[in-house]
């Protein structure tokens, strides 16, 4: 009898096994189909499939088979390994890089898995959040038009999965190549440093006791602190330092700088963009950010009031919620892409992925105790109806000033405000829900 027992249990982890298998296979296949149809549109549409920046990925990818510079294409402002890592799109197929993208979101549904598996979420909770990040068509049209917004993203549910299952060493090494790639990942530094704090290293007992600033010091370096510090600042500047050394300050400047003091009048989400529109010279410094380092005292204010909110609402995320490190890095996110000064709508994967993780309800989910009680799906439905809407409302307005020639620069402003509204809204609604959860028995 207990050998039929533990069968039995086997052959059930089989069958949940084959769900998130299940799950998998069939958003391969979507994504198969995609990349499929997108060289039909690219050959007999006028509006083609693939993003315009999978071209320029390409052709810096060129540029380095080559032996020469990536950075002798205009336009492309990332770190080389992402050029680097395309170069079979030159010397195997042009669907490389797609088919790299497309996989990666297959890779970060299994990480989402295994992260809320580890925090005590039953299968069906875990398969229902794999199928939100897998066949969310924003997602899965990103990828397979050959956008690299996901990379990032990817990398940083490794630095939870890590993380969650104490591989600090490992996690701080991911973390390291995603801030090279993509600076924003610094955001998440205050909050990762606070939750791996908890406690003083172990020592023998001193003879007496320690002062509070001795504990205080003990308590801030602690073994997994310090870990997690060298190993992804070690990653970090060795990394930069190699990039640095063969391509020099164009390096430093395309992949860092810009993005430090980038403003974009066009295509971008963010209320201030209608500053950027109203002041040419903004736009003749955006990506300048070494110029700005020796302006008047005046630029230098107003930029720091530009970025002000920004800061205090990543910050005070980081460190209120910390000791919850997936949902304070989705809710950082959020806050970080809705204030920040340029908002397109591929930064939207940044915090897509995280957001499986970031409901408390997942662990309710299996048993429907959700269905009645006061932390229902309702309102985070609400939140995100209102989240669709006053985006649909921005892209209909941005629709008549891009392809109609309609001058609704203010129209479309107010539309970013509201947008911006929404996702405050939104991210509201995601703490308060957790603060909801926590109180039920």
């Amino acid at each position: 009898r207990p050998q039929r027992r533990v069968g039995r249990r086997a052959r059930g982890r089989d069958a949940r096994g084959m769900d998130a298998r299940a799950l998998l296979i069939l958003a391969a296949k979507v994504r198969v189909a995609l990349l499929a149809w997108g060289i039909v549109q690219d050959s007999f549409f006028e509006v083609p499939y693939t993003d315009v920046d999978y071209d320029v990925f390409t052709d810096a990818a060129r540029f380095m088979a080559d032996g020469r510079s990536p950075y002798e294409r205009d336009t492309y402002r990332y770190s080389p390994l992402l050029a680097g890592a395309l170069i079979p799109n030159v010397l195997v197929h042009p669907l490389w890089g797609k088919c790299l993208f497309a996989s990666g979101d297959l890779l970060a549904g299994w990480l989402i898995k295994g992260i809320l598996e580890r925090r005590g979420c039953e299968e069906k909770a875990c398969a229902t959040a794999m199928a939100v990040w897998l066949f969310n068509p924003f997602t899965v049209t990103v990828s397979t038009r050959g956008s690299c917004e996901s990379l990032v993203s990817i990398m940083m549910l490794t630095v939870l999965h890590g993380l969650l299952r104490n591989r600090v060493a490992f996690a701080a090494a991911v973390y390291g190549v995603a801030t090279h790639l993509r600076i924003y990942p610094v955001i998440y530094a205050l909050p990762t440093m606070a939750f791996l704090g908890g406690g003083v290293p172990k020592s023998p007992p001193p003879r007496r006791d320690p002062s509070p600033l001795r504990l205080a010091v003990l308590r801030a370096l602690s073994r997994d602190r310090v870990v997690f510090a060298t190993v992804s600042a070690g990653v970090f500047f060795a990394i930069g330092g190699a990039c640095y050394v063969a391509y020099g300050d164009e390096f430093l400047h395309e992949a860092f700088l810009y993005h430090l003091g980038r403003s974009d009048p066009r295509h971008n989400f963010s209320p201030s963009f209608y500053g950027t529109y109203l002041d040419p010279r903004v736009s003749e410094r955006s990506g300048r950010f070494g110029d700005d380092v020796g302006g008047t005292a005046s630029r230098v204010a107003g930029k720091l009031a530009h970025v002000a909110p920004q800061i205090l609402v990543v910050a005070s995320i980081g460190v209120k919620y910390a000791s919850d490190l997936p949902l304070c890095f989705f809710a950082q996110t959020l806050g970080f892409v809705a204030f920040n000064s340029v908002s397109t709508a591929q930064y939207f994967v940044w915090y897509f992925c995280l957001a499986p993780l970031a409901f408390p309800e997942w662990r309710r989910f299996a048993r429907f105790e959700i269905v009645h009680s006061k932390t229902s799906w309702f309102p985070h439905l609400r939140a995100l109806a209102l989240w669709q809407l006053a985006q649909v409302l921005w892209l209909a307005v941005a629709y008549l000033l891009e392809f109609r020639g309609v001058a609704v620069f203010l129209e479309l402003w107010v539309a970013s405000v509201a947008f911006l509204g929404a996702n405050a809204c939104f991210l509201v609604d995601v703490l308060n829900r957790r603060r909801a959860v926590e109180k039920q028995p």
